[in-house]
């Protein structure tokens, strides 16, 4: 039989059903008795009966529900050796069988029921919008596949909850946790010699990768009319591979959008194919990986797991460390090759210049091995010159270097681990091109000053990361270039060696299963890092995993090296806590108090660490102003200062150095820029000190734990808002050169092709100074006021005695007299532009507190609010009576008046708080 006749088989099928239909048709008319074929009109119709059939099959075919009960219940599974018969097979850890366009997958008897890991990973992208290549690979998951009749049911198994060792509570988790059904597909074809069964992958085309939600970010959740749709005539299978341990099948899938508005760096962006690939792999099975159980003092990611297999003493939350599997080879030496090293490959796309500080970033982790008596744990070798060797094949670990349109650069290592055991097997890193080319981050914090504790993936915060770096890179080229040191030639190529080594160090290191640390930039001293000898030797901040940004200082001062290239001491300190063996440990909870011996030293600087969430400054989560990023010293505001003072004194002299001759004057816009992003950058890390307090991870016992809260001193509270006074809200802060600003322009095109990446004409030629300040301002004010902050300042009453850290009368007071003091001033007669829209903006805020509250802020706020309204409308009235005001300042203030009188003289009621 032909690979035709089944099809002609169904199709008979489907004509014998059209004919049992037409009789039964026939019968309710009692046209034919229903025990012959006899009747008064079935002699006349019985030469067009089969035509008859015929047509309503070809009719009943549009009504899938039939066809497919047709089908389901007569066809079957094919015989294998027929199905195979002109198919392309590529043999793996599963078989992918390609045959008519569709992929089909088989899969031996006995894999099934058996645990797979599955990753997704996009494959291209966008160019920068949110949609990165290589750079959004999700989380691991099992995959699992079942037989049901003639069917295959895909699963994604819960293995949140576990029960090691506990037959009884095991069989309560089966039967109590539900799974997430991925799909159930049909049985295509059958080897009853070796009992695989070939299924239909088709499913894989769907939205499995949820890539919609992703797009959303680009055109905004608030914008359905914007929504990309998965259009499914339009997507199809791309490349399939088979190797040994895993399988990689590509969606390419087009998405429609018939009116978009927001990507313009596609040749047409109503119609977008992205290319998905699933990764089917076989789970590490070392058979000598133990999980090892994390702790909050040392910095791991972790996976989480709800432990039914004994009744718990506090809690059945179980976390194991995420990490390599790596061990000395012979335990008993002193030092001894790794066991199981980590092998990474360098794409043959990564530029020469770079390949060197690549190799040295991954290379560097190798010291704190060698400090556990593991040597050449991890070893980095060239893309082999081999046409069969392939990246994907997930026994390869891999760097690789991307190209795309405005993402800005970035770097990002994505590790994929067991999600049962924590256990890593495979990792890439993937380097866009623009990482080197800072230029495009001049402008940063003005287009979007919420960025810092942006982002809820790791990537998100990659980018993040990368994206400040540049910033500061930038801000060092021109800095360099105005104190007399310009980078050229080999010093520029050193720079950029060790600015990119720095960033590899740092994601070797989220590939070794490690967190942010962003409390590692305070331990050392301003001397410290102005010597290069230390500097050389323990690195700019105590980790690489810290975001530390540029060391550099003004003239008169030593100099450090300028990026983070070495392992600092708590580096050193995490690999041998999560590394080291336990000796004599034959479970997790062996380990246990060795570990908590070794995380006991939180409370020295050297060995702290604090991750992501302690940096959400934006929410006002975050309260312990230690950590932060880009900062430097133990002294924090004295190296913000530092900062704001060389920030001054650049800005004064740029239009000496810029445009170089025969350039244009995009030169000294983009160079002003690097500079004012170092000014927000030096300006916004005072703020953390508002309402702060010192939040120890150190455990009861710990050597020289303090308490777990300690409120910030009131002198170092008023020293940060002191500076906010000086370099944010006061009017001498961004009173710039004349000459400077009327050179502050950039070039236009006409661009005939290309999007926003070619050209993005700008709504003002100028740059909109008044603009930028009111944003920087504005942010600060909202952070410092926004309920979360409101209600700890006043709970910090509760506390502390009077007198030892600041209150919420303090913010009130000290904002007041910093937007409205020179109201007092008896000589006055003008106010800046830049003054006068604070004062306007703060005082409509006063009364959104005072008139309008929302539900979480604390009364005695509201109280506060009132009471600087009404204080207010007595200033400005005493200021109102000045004899020389100028007429702007006077309708200003008439202004600011009328705003302060409205909420002071409205009648409302006020609802209860709920």
């Amino acid at each position: 039989m032909s690979l035709a006749e089944p099809k002609m088989a169904s199709c008979r099928t489907g004509t014998a059903i059209a004919v049992a239909k037409l009789r039964g048709w026939l019968q309710l008319a009692d046209l034919v008795s229903p025990l012959s074929n006899e009747g008064p009109l079935m002699n006349r119709l019985r030469p067009f009966l089969p035509l008859c059939a015929a047509f309503v099959a070809a009719w009943l075919a549009g009504f899938p529900s039939v066809a497919a009960r047709a089908d389901d219940s007569d066809s079957g599974p094919a015989p294998y050796a027929k199905f195979i018969d002109d198919a392309q097979v590529q043999f793996g850890l599963l078989n992918i069988i390609r045959k008519n366009g569709k992929v089909y997958i088989e899969i031996a008897a006995s894999q099934l029921g058996k645990d797979f890991v599955q990753t997704a990973e996009q494959t291209n992208g966008l160019g920068g919008y949110n949609s990165i290549p290589g750079g959004i690979n999700s989380y691991a998951r099992i995959i699992r596949f079942t037989r049901s009749d003639d069917k295959i049911v895909v699963t994604w198994p819960n293995t949140y909850f576990i029960a090691p060792g506990n037959e009884a509570a095991q069989r309560a988790i089966e039967r109590t946790v539900a799974n997430s059904t991925v799909a159930v597909a049909p049985i295509a074809a059958e080897n009853k010699t070796t009992a695989s069964v070939v299924f239909d992958a088709s499913f894989l085309l769907t939205d499995i990768y949820d890539l919609k939600d992703q797009l959303k970010q680009i055109t905004g959740p608030d914008n359905p009319d914007q929504a990309y749709h998965l259009d499914s005539d339009r997507t199809l299978f791309g490349p399939s591979k088979a190797f040994p341990y895993n399988v990689i099948i590509n969606a390419d899938q087009t998405w429609a959008n018939e009116n978009p508005k927001v990507v313009d760096n596609v040749p047409d962006p109503r119609s977008i194919q992205f290319r998905v690939a699933y990764n089917i792999a076989r789970p590490p099975n070392d058979g000598d990986y133990m999980p090892r159980l994390a702790d909050d003092r040392v910095g791991f990611f972790d996976a989480a797991y709800i432990n039914f297999a004994r009744d718990p003493a506090d809690s059945r939350i179980v976390r194991y460390v995420v990490r390599w599997n790596m061990q000395p080879s012979d335990p008993t030496k002193p030092m001894s090759q790794a066991k199981h090293p980590l092998v990474y490959y360098l794409s043959n796309n990564i530029p020469t210049q770079y390949r060197d500080a690549v190799r040295r970033g991954i290379l560097d982790w190798n010291r704190a091995f060698e400090r556990i008596g593991i040597s050449d744990a991890i070893q980095v070798k060239d893309q082999p010159n081999d046409p069969n060797w392939d990246a994907d094949d997930i026994r390869y670990n891999t760097v690789v270097w991307l190209t795309e349109s405005n993402s800005g650069g970035y770097a990002a290592e994505n590790p994929v681990f067991d999600p049962r055991t924590g256990q890593i097997f495979r990792t890439n890193v993937v380097i866009d091109a623009d990482i080197m080319a800072y230029s495009n981050q001049a402008f940063i914090y003005q287009v979007d000053p919420t960025v810092f504790g942006r982002g809820t993936s790791l990537v998100a915060r990659e980018r993040h990361y990368a994206e400040m770096r540049q910033q500061q890179a930038g801000f060092g080229k021109v800095a360099l270039d105005i104190m007399g040191r310009p980078l050229s030639g080999q010093g520029l190529a050193q720079f950029n060696d060790q600015l990119m080594e720095s960033f590899i160090v740092h994601e070797a290191g989220h590939g070794l299963g490690l967190q942010h640390n962003f409390i590692g930039s305070i331990a050392y001293t301003a001397r410290e890092l102005q010597s290069k000898d230390f500097t050389a030797a323990h690195g700019v901040a105590t980790s690489v995993m810290e975001y530390a940004g540029l060391n550099l200082w003004p003239r008169g001062y030593g100099q450090g090296t300028y990026w983070q290239t070495v392992l600092g001491p708590y580096d050193y300190h995490a690999i041998h806590w999560g590394y080291a063996p336990v000796h004599n440990a034959r479970t997790p909870q062996d380990e246990v108090p060795t570990l908590t011996r070794w995380a006991s030293n939180w409370a020295d600087p050297l060995y702290r660490f604090a991750s992501d969430e302690d940096v959400d400054y934006p929410s006002a989560h975050a309260i312990d102003p230690r950590v932060a990023q880009f900062d430097f010293t133990n002294d924090p505001l004295a190296w913000d200062e530092t900062q704001l003072k060389l920030v001054h004194d650049l800005m004064s002299t740029i239009d000496k150095r810029w445009p170089k001759p025969g350039h244009s004057y995009d030169d000294e816009r983009t160079a002003f820029g690097f500079v004012f992003g170092q000014w927000q950058l030096a300006a916004t890390q005072p703020e953390h000190y508002i309402g702060g307090e010192y939040l120890s991870r150190s455990h009861a016992g710990d050597p020289k734990a303090s308490p777990p809260l300690v409120s910030v001193p009131r002198a170092r509270e008023q020293r940060a808002f002191g500076i906010l006074d000086k370099y944010v809200f006061s009017d001498r802060a961004w009173q710039f050169s004349p000459k400077t600003l009327n050179r502050l322009v950039y070039s236009e095109w006409e661009s005939l092709q290309g999007g926003s990446w070619a050209y993005q004409q700008q709504p003002r030629h100028d740059l909109p100074v008044a603009e930028m300040a009111e944003t920087a301002q504005r942010r600060q004010l909202a952070r410092m006021f926004q309920p979360l902050m409101l209600e700890r300042l006043n709970d910090l009453s509760l506390k502390s005695k009077p007198g030892v850290t600041m209150s919420l009368t303090d913010l009130f007071d000290w904002t007041q007299a910093s937007v409205y003091g020179d109201l007092r001033d008896p000589k006055l007669t003008g106010i800046g532009e830049v003054h006068r829209s604070l004062q306007q903006w703060y005082a409509r805020m006063l009364a959104r507190l005072w008139l309008t509250p929302t539900p979480d802020t604390p009364f005695d706020a509201q109280s506060l609010a009132r009471a600087e309204l009404k204080s207010l409308r007595q200033d400005t009235k005493v200021a109102l009576s000045r004899p020389h005001l100028d007429r702007l300042t006077r309708a200003h203030l008439e202004s600011l008046q009328d705003v302060v009188s409205r909420p002071l003289d409205a009648r409302q009621l006020f609802p209860v708080k709920q």
